[in-house]
């Protein structure tokens, strides 16, 4: 029982010990330090990215207040050139510290990741501004953000899923996308945003 609780302590008040190996999967309590964790990234990339983007946001279940996510950051960056940013990522962001997806992705975005210690701290989704991909991670959380008892639906959907699929990261995923598109779809008939 006091290991349990020392580790919650430690994941709630350490702002540098999030992250997951990958592939591997874990569910935490939301945690406020998310946004400050965030907003941390967001001044690095700002730096790295050099004018290359148009926005950065934080989206995924970690923008999501109250709800279980897994302890990685997701962070949004739209940018006017989708080949121009890659082009630029690869001679100037890949490093030690990030790295390029080189697999296509299933949402079509341009992934980095950060990865520290052996975790990776961060995936971050490049998407050109107009793109109804970058579009809908924002509708998704705002929504979400707006509508608790929503939230609380994606986390119970989270928490069944994890539950089957705790060693298959692949399947966890896919059995959130019904109930992601049909959130999408019901901010868009409700002129969410």
């Amino acid at each position: 029982m006091y290991i349990i609780i020392l580790e919650r302590f430690i994941m709630v008040n350490n702002v540098d010990n999030q992250g997951l190996k990958r592939g591997t999967l874990k569910l935490l309590d939301y945690n406020d330090k998310y946004k400050k964790i965030f907003e941390n990234e967001k001044s690095e990339l700002e730096k790295i990215l050099d004018g290359f983007y148009i926005e950065i946001e934080h989206v995924g279940s970690t923008a999501i207040k109250g709800i279980k996510s897994k302890p990685i950051i997701d962070i949004l960056v739209t940018c006017s050139n989708l080949e121009k940013f890659i082009e630029f990522a690869k001679k100037n962001v890949a490093n030690g510290t990030y790295t390029i997806k080189e697999e296509p992705t299933r949402g079509g975005d341009f992934l980095i990741r950060k990865e520290e210690n052996g975790k990776v701290k961060a995936f971050i989704h490049v998407l050109p501004k107009e793109s109804d991909i970058a579009k809908n991670y924002i509708l998704f959380r705002d929504y979400l953000n707006n509508n608790k008892e929503e939230a609380k639906k994606y986390e119970k959907l989270k928490l069944e899923l994890y539950n089957k699929y705790k060693n298959d990261r692949q399947n966890y995923t896919l059995g959130k996308d019904k109930y992601i598109n049909s959130i999408i779809q019901k901010a868009k008939k409700e002129e969410y945003r």
